[in-house]
């Protein structure tokens, strides 16, 4: 499924998407298709997979140290695909990949591009992409059909907003706080007038991330946005269970108690 024609059924059922985090490999190579699988029964509505990559730039400390757990069990791009192949059929949400520049271009870009649209996965974000340098890779994009999210944060200027929406698909990654990922207060009231800004210039979805990690925050950014990303929180709860019996049960209750519906 394409995320275009997930949020237009949210929006006709009145519903705003719960988008999910997890870094590939972790916390065992071979469990990243439970866990995706599970997240799904969950209710979430896409799935953001991260490549993992040696030098991160927004990650908190959670996600670093599964980051880095995911490389030192042997987590790269052509594992990535390898595994992912074994359980992307049993998948009807949206597949959004995460990562950085250097392990795409290490392995090819047109290659990567194929890659991802003959196992239907639907979006694409660059996390070290800078607008400047990415026309070669949004061209890419568009002749594979593959929607390339963008950032905006608290502190982009209302010119650079501009130029980051006309190149936007899928739905625009909107940052609630300055800094790295993790557990964070937020100003709700500051979030919703820069979303509502950014709204008068595009029609493409804006959802939140950074910091979100409970059922009342999900709840009040709902109201002004047209979803959220939860990724510190899900990955936080892997690392702390993953080895109980009945983790996989225990990830999907876990899940349905921070989405608000």
């Amino acid at each position: 499924m394409r995320l275009e024609e997930k949020f237009k059924k949210l929006k006709q059922e009145k519903k705003k998407a719960f988008i999910s985090y997890v870094p590939f490999g972790f916390p065992e190579i071979n469990m990243t298709g439970d866990i995706c699988l599970t997240l799904q029964e969950a209710g979430v509505d896409a799935i953001e997979l991260g490549i993992p990559f040696s030098d991160p730039l927004a990650d908190g400390p959670i996600i670093q140290k599964a980051t880095n757990w995911a490389l030192d069990k042997g987590a790269n791009v052509d594992l990535f695909f390898e595994e992912f192949s074994k359980f992307n059929k049993k998948l009807k949400i949206p597949i959004v990949i995460m990562s950085y520049y250097n392990p795409i271009l290490q392995f090819g870009l047109k290659n990567f591009f194929k890659q991802m649209k003959s196992l239907d996965i639907s979006a694409i974000i660059i996390v070290d992409l800078p607008l400047e340098e990415s026309q070669p890779y949004i061209k890419e994009a568009r002749k594979w059909n593959i929607d390339n999210i963008s950032f905006i944060t608290p502190t982009t200027s209302r010119l650079r907003v501009k130029k980051i929406i006309k190149y936007a698909r899928g739905f625009i990654y909107y940052v609630s706080v300055t800094g790295i990922t993790g557990p964070r207060d937020l100003s709700y009231s500051q979030l919703s007038k820069h979303i509502k800004n950014i709204k008068q210039n595009t029609e493409v979805p804006i959802c939140v991330g950074f910091g979100i990690h409970n059922s009342n925050q999900v709840y009040r950014i709902n109201k002004f946005s047209d979803g959220v990303i939860v990724g510190s929180e899900i990955v936080r709860f892997i690392e702390n269970n993953y080895c109980e019996k009945n983790f996989l049960n225990k990830l999907k209750t876990h899940t349905k108690n921070i989405i608000s519906r």
